[in-house]
């Protein structure tokens, strides 16, 4: 087996592995009733979209709960991202397009909306009218988010600033979940459609390749320095790690590798 066919099966193992983590993301956000019908549904994308757009709350403790696993799934799903853009071929066609986004793209996302499966298009509908902006299927982000180390340099503990009242302790409280409900509808089309978004970071990478060239310093890595995020800290102890744990140092390890043959070749 030559390393582009151990690169598809390892791929094809960590997708089916992300989208069992989705389902349970679905059933812990009230989005399905057990993890068989999250997987089987098709218009899972869809229906975390139009809950984004209602007025949907969930538990404190649920939202605490989903977090760092949604973190972690998003992060190691745009290692698998990387790695198959790392194969594909760049075409001379998409150097005319690439300058002129169709629509102005979310912090992160990239590139313009796609079509995706089971999460509605972005183009006009079939009665030839545009569709409105929050009827578009939200983006995944293709980068990480920059760590945040000013309360490191301050000198002071984290927080040390905040004037308002102290946080409400983990409960049942209801929270507001549309952001979340949105970030759960982007990885959902991601994972529907991983070709389409591999086509956009591939896109991405090469207005950043045009950018250095006219002279401007932009980063062509989607991924941050160090650990990704939703990893554990180096001293966790080993019963704290868990499937999805391997999964994200696993993912992160074929990206940095698929980086590295970007980079030198």
């Amino acid at each position: 087996m030559d390393r582009q066919d151990r690169w598809k099966s390892e791929t094809e193992r960590h997708h089916a592995t992300l989208l069992r983590l989705l389902a349970f993301i679905f059933v812990y956000a009230g989005l399905a009733d057990d993890t068989r019908a999250a997987l089987s549904d098709t218009r899972r994308a869809g229906r975390a979209t139009e809950a984004s757009r209602e007025a949907w709350t969930l538990p404190r403790r649920i939202v605490r709960m989903l977090l760092p696993l949604l973190r972690l799934v998003e992060a190691a799903t745009r290692r698998l991202i990387v790695v198959l853009a790392s194969s594909l071929p760049v075409r001379e066609s998409r150097a005319a397009n690439c300058g002129r986004p169709a629509t102005q793209p979310a912090q992160g996302a990239g590139d313009a909306p796609l079509r995706m499966h089971g999460g509605g298009t972005a183009g006009p509908s079939g009665d030839g009218k545009k569709p409105a902006a929050d009827a578009r299927p939200p983006l995944f982000a293709l980068t990480d988010r920059e760590k945040r180390y000013e309360w490191f340099f301050s000198g002071q503990p984290r927080g040390a600033g905040w004037k308002g009242p102290p946080p409400a302790m983990p409960g049942d409280d209801e929270l507001p979940a549309a952001g979340l409900l949105r970030r759960i509808a982007a990885l959902a089309n991601a994972l529907d459609d991983l070709p389409a978004q591999a086509d956009r970071l591939a896109r991405w990478r090469l207005r950043r390749i045009q950018a250095r060239a006219a002279g401007r310093h932009v980063a062509l890595s989607p991924l941050r320095p160090g650990s990704p995020p939703g990893s554990l800290p180096l001293r966790a102890p080993k019963e704290t790690r868990r499937e999805e744990h391997d999964l994200l140092s696993e993912t992160h390890t074929l990206a940095r590798a698929a980086l590295a043959r970007l980079d030198t070749s």
